[in-house]
């Protein structure tokens, strides 16, 4: 019951600053990835969490977060994830409790505002992993880099991070690793925000209205 509580008021606290008007250059990021033993909420699980904190298109080199997870419920780790992430069942097996790894991570991130690259996969495996600790789910803004880059790039013909990465030239290091994939994915959001500023967008709610604005 602590833990749950724990984890309930580090949420409530995620909405208490309104980002909406702050300048991308002076708002406070957290990049996120995480790692799961497949594709589906309902049935696989969280096993690492990634995350590095920027302060608007500056990476802060000593503020990360990175942590295995004890699979909960208990899963096993298919070969194929085993082979893409190189996390293994016997790592993960004295890895640390979900509602420790959400606490921490929670408190990493307080009320920044979240970055993600195809964000409803991570968005809906925190969710899932949020309700079976605590019934409740993210509060924080999220940007996910597919669409900004899609917006700013119309004429590309593919948006998945290894693409993004080639078309912006980001060494590649670390790849399908929590902490990896944050890493780059940081340098990739650190370029479009210049690019987004350069086409006018300053706040974090001009880039919104462009994003829907590109959508329609």
């Amino acid at each position: 019951m602590q833990a749950e509580a724990l984890i309930r008021h580090l949420l409530k606290e995620a909405r208490t600053k309104e980002a909406w008007d702050v300048p991308l250059l002076e708002t406070r990021f957290v990049v996120v990835d995480t790692e799961t033993t497949g594709f589906n909420p309902n049935t696989d699980v969280l096993i690492a969490i990634g995350a590095i904190e920027m302060i608007g298109d500056q990476i802060v080199p000593a503020r990360t977060y990175h942590s295995l997870i004890r699979p909960e419920p208990e899963r096993m780790i298919p070969p194929v994830v085993v082979k893409l992430t190189g996390i293994r069942n016997e790592d993960v097996a004295t890895a640390a409790e979900l509602s420790k790894v959400l606490h921490e991570f929670l408190d990493f991130a307080k009320d920044a505002v979240l970055v993600m690259h195809h964000s409803s996969h991570d968005v809906r495996f925190l969710n899932a992993a949020l309700w079976l600790k605590s019934r409740t789910h993210l509060t924080h803004r999220v940007i996910d880099t597919f669409d900004v880059a899609k917006w700013l790039r119309p004429s590309l013909n593919q948006y998945g991070l290894d693409e993004l990465l080639a078309t912006y030239q980001i060494p590649v290091e670390g790849r399908h690793t929590a902490l990896g994939d944050a890493r780059m994915t940081g340098q990739l959001w650190k370029l479009l925000i210049h690019e987004s500023i350069e086409k006018g967008v300053s706040t974090l709610g001009d880039l919104y209205e462009q994003i829907v604005l590109s959508k329609r």
